[in-house]
């Protein structure tokens, strides 16, 4: 009976063993497990932060960039919406209209001052605010007016940075003020420039010419006729736009006509913007200026 009851405790206790085992197995497993599945998590994780952090810098080097974009589109807008008086045009210029009246009190509150002449009927003022260095004169009047009877009859523009409202500025090609007035020019010799280095380009803007026998000598009231379609309607005077051009080369003619205004003659003009006259036809066929 001793036996009997030996052997069933013995059985007992291997069964126990057995348990114990199994039991400490899994949890020996679990133990090992763990460490090593939260690792891989970690490492996934980490993984994910790190290709999240290196897909910052691209979505923010994009979104600068897109603002880099903006900023300029904004710029130009800028650039070419300035205030009226701020660009020369048929209106005239900073505050002083073509045919506006001028007194000393009037150049006094604008800032302007008379250049020397002893000619009270046509002269010229400038704003002494208003330069730029010329390699060929050195410092000059960026802008001058000129004044005829008392009154503003010419802008003169000889500064590269001034605005002109039909976009071109001095230096630029003559093609580009070909491209500005649709080929609608007329052209002309300088007077003191027979190998026609230098040449004028005339742009009619506000008229319309009805008798053109004289074109080129004098427009008057009896050959022109103000165009109520322009885009100036509050412009009551006609105006033109002279464009000096320099590095140019000779033509078949001082003046060519509309009939002789060809393809060919106009792909023979060459050189750049010397300088722009806006103003009433008196004072653009002006060809000694005040003097």
């Amino acid at each position: 009976m001793f036996n009997s009851h030996q052997r069933l405790l013995s059985k007992k206790i291997k069964t126990l063993l057995m348990s114990a085992c199994l039991v400490g197995g899994v949890q020996l497993l679990i133990g090992c497990d763990s460490p090593s599945s939260s690792t891989a998590d970690n490492d996934n994780a980490a993984q994910i932060d790190k290709n999240t952090e290196a897909s910052v810098p691209s979505d923010s080097s994009a979104s600068v960039e897109t603002d880099a974009m903006t900023t300029n589109k904004e710029s130009n807008t800028a650039a070419t919406s300035l205030p009226d008086d701020q660009v020369v045009s048929p209106s005239g210029y900073q505050k002083l209209s073509f045919g506006e009246v001028v007194t000393p009190e009037r150049l006094a509150d604008l800032g302007l001052t008379k250049q020397a002449s002893d000619n009270d009927q046509c002269y010229y003022v400038s704003d002494p605010k208003q330069q730029y260095m010329d390699k060929a004169y050195g410092e000059r009047a960026s802008v001058l007016y000129q004044i005829i009877d008392g009154k503003v009859a010419l802008i003169t523009i000889r500064d590269p940075s001034i605005p002109f409202y039909t976009d071109i500025k001095v230096g630029d090609s003559v093609q580009a003020v070909m491209d500005a007035h649709d080929d609608s020019l007329t052209y002309a010799v300088d007077k003191y420039a027979v190998g026609g280095d230098y040449y004028n380009l005339i742009a009619n803007v506000n008229f319309i010419i009805i008798d053109d026998e004289n074109v080129g000598e004098a427009l008057t009231a009896d050959n022109i006729k103000l165009d109520n379609d322009n885009d100036n309607d509050n412009d009551t005077l006609p105006i033109q736009i002279e464009y000096h051009l320099k590095g140019g080369q000779k033509l078949s003619a001082n003046t060519i006509t509309e009939t002789d205004w060809t393809v060919e003659t106009k792909r023979a003009l060459q050189g750049q913007v010397e300088s722009i006259d806006i103003g009433i036809p008196d004072a653009i066929y002006l060809v000694e200026g005040c003097s």
